[in-house]
């Protein structure tokens, strides 16, 4: 099969005998991250501590890694050409790092953000609930796919510049079921850059009765 297939590392693409998935040189290449980022203004806050900018309304994000090659040539195989192997790749370091953080939450799901179903129809896929079902399995968390949906279609956020990204994700979103006991959830996506399309998810969860207590992502960029 080797030779047929021959294993490739996902971030370079070279002949990879001893890691079929990322070779030693990428791996040491991958900006890793120690401790959550504020969703609303992007600031690294340490472990245990809110946001002193943001207060209130400071949401903690648990990503892996930084948005730079070689994680962003892997995620964009992982969002485009049909590989979903970084779904099972990065969930687990993602949660050896923050597993403590995660558990401490006292979340009840992992909610993954949709796709628009025509998008999903023709990807095959929706990654971010590829990659919260092998989060779900480390973290003992049910996914549910049944209560955010995406009802309109625009363009691709990573299309667009910073400031355009939240009037284009505004009222995309929509809940099916409205709660009253403030169930706490755990949104998912592959990655996050300038948090706009997750506060939306936020937004319209919130709005129904849910708590979003937290966000994790395999990478962010700034």
């Amino acid at each position: 099969m080797d030779f047929v297939l021959p294993p490739l590392c996902l971030g370079c693409g070279e002949f990879n005998t001893n890691h079929p998935d990322i070779c030693p040189s990428c791996r040491r290449k991958i900006q890793t991250y120690v401790d959550p980022i504020c969703l609303n203004c992007s600031q690294i806050i340490p472990a245990a501590e809110g946001c002193p900018k943001c207060g209130d309304k400071y949401v903690p994000l648990f990503a892996y890694a930084d948005y730079m090659s070689p994680v962003q040539d892997i995620i964009i195989q992982f969002k485009f050409r049909g590989i979903t192997l970084p779904a099972t790749l990065f969930a687990p370091p993602l949660c050896e790092q923050f597993q403590k953080q995660l558990t401490s939450l006292g979340a009840a799901m992992l909610v993954p953000v949709p796709l628009y179903p025509s998008r999903e129809k023709y990807r095959g896929y929706n990654q971010a609930a590829l990659f919260a079902k092998q989060l779900a399995d480390l973290l003992d968390l049910p996914v549910r796919e049944d209560i955010l949906f995406r009802i309109k279609k625009r363009k691709p956020q990573a299309k667009l510049k910073f400031e355009k990204r939240a009037e284009n994700i505004r009222g995309v979103f929509t809940v099916a079921k409205e709660v009253e006991n403030g169930e706490r959830v755990i949104l998912v996506d592959d990655v996050v850059t300038s948090g706009a399309t997750a506060r939306e998810a936020r937004k319209e969860l919130e709005k129904a009765g849910y708590k979003v207590c937290g966000v994790v992502a395999i990478a962010h960029g700034r």
